[in-house]
């Protein structure tokens, strides 16, 4: 499987005068009813990760264009420095549980490691967060998948040796969460894109085999150079496809020169969309900002190069 980058990137561009002025990223689309939502982070000028959302009718869905709420951000960072999610909120994970949109983000504070939290509401627009946050200690980037009456939450956790795996806890009732188990690493058996730490799992269903979109890199913890896939049926167990990676980032001086993360495919007729946060200088190749964008573990990240959010399509039969 390949995806073909929409030629009108980004799609999603940070934009002045909005909560997305300096980054746009983290996309999570979620169908309910006749609408399709595109929840996504922003960071403007207070320098705060907070969390915003578009929304399309489902008969002029193309991908491209949406409907931004006018008062994004929905969820905002807390006044009470000593909360989790003081810093920033991001990396969201939306599903539907009894009518409600459940919306898991990563919340980041002052002087505690980042946690998991969770914010719930009645129309999609609305949250409120959960009363008993976090949900998941010292983990960041959920992401959630229903399955059989239990509710999947997946997330990234570092280990001793200074690489990300992926870790999943289940609940009943998608509050609380139990059984952590580690269920996919880097690539340690050769010199993969994916060898040293992986990070970002997204994943969709199909029929009944669930495929896993995530970002790889043999270098960095955290700034991952393609995507790989992985398939399952039972979500624990993992294989991963013969012919990643399945997408790379940006040529040399292009806005998604440097990192690619937060792979999400969302299917829709015939085709598989895929969403994604891209970062780079778009100075073209042969410039100082673009070697280091590519070449530096979040090289020149909000001086020179900045998160925006990209498209890419798969024809499907």
């Amino acid at each position: 499987m390949k995806f073909n980058r929409y030629s009108g990137n980004p799609v999603i561009p940070r934009k002045k005068e909005t909560f997305h002025s300096i980054h746009a990223a983290n996309p999570d689309i979620l169908e309910r009813g006749d609408k399709v939502f595109m929840y996504f982070r922003g960071q403007g000028d207070e320098l705060h990760d907070q969390m915003g959302v578009g929304w399309i009718d489902k008969e002029n869905f193309n991908g491209v264009d949406w409907n931004f709420h006018l008062d994004n951000p929905i969820i905002k960072v807390s006044e009470d420095k000593k909360q989790f999610d003081s810093r920033h909120i991001l990396d969201p994970a939306t599903i539907i549980i009894d009518g409600k949109v459940y919306l898991y983000y990563s919340g980041h504070s002052y002087d505690r490691p980042a946690c998991i939290g969770l914010a719930i509401s009645e129309d999609g627009f609305s949250f409120e967060k959960y009363r008993s946050n976090p949900v998941i200690e010292s983990a960041i980037a959920p992401e959630i998948i229903e399955r059989d009456g239990e509710f999947f939450l997946f997330y990234q956790k570092k280990n001793k040796k200074g690489y990300f795996e992926f870790y999943c806890s289940k609940s009943t009732d998608g509050k609380e969460f139990t059984d952590e188990k580690c269920i996919f690493g880097p690539d340690v058996s050769g010199n993969g894109f994916d060898s040293f730490s992986v990070s970002t799992c997204r994943i969709w269903q199909e029929e009944d085999v669930y495929h896993m979109i995530y970002g790889g890199s043999d270098q960095f913890d955290d700034y991952p150079s393609a995507f790989g896939m992985a398939s399952s049926r039972d979500l624990i167990n993992w294989e991963r496809a013969a012919d990643n990676p399945i997408f790379e980032r940006g040529e040399a001086g292009t806005w998604d020169e440097g990192g690619i993360w937060f792979g999400t495919v969302y299917k829709h007729g015939g085709e598989l969309y895929m969403w994604y946060e891209g970062c780079g200088s778009g100075m073209g190749s042969n410039t100082e900002e673009s070697r280091i964008c590519r070449n530096e573990d979040y090289g020149g990240y909000a001086r020179f190069n900045f998160s925006q959010i990209g498209l890419a399509i798969s024809e499907t039969e």
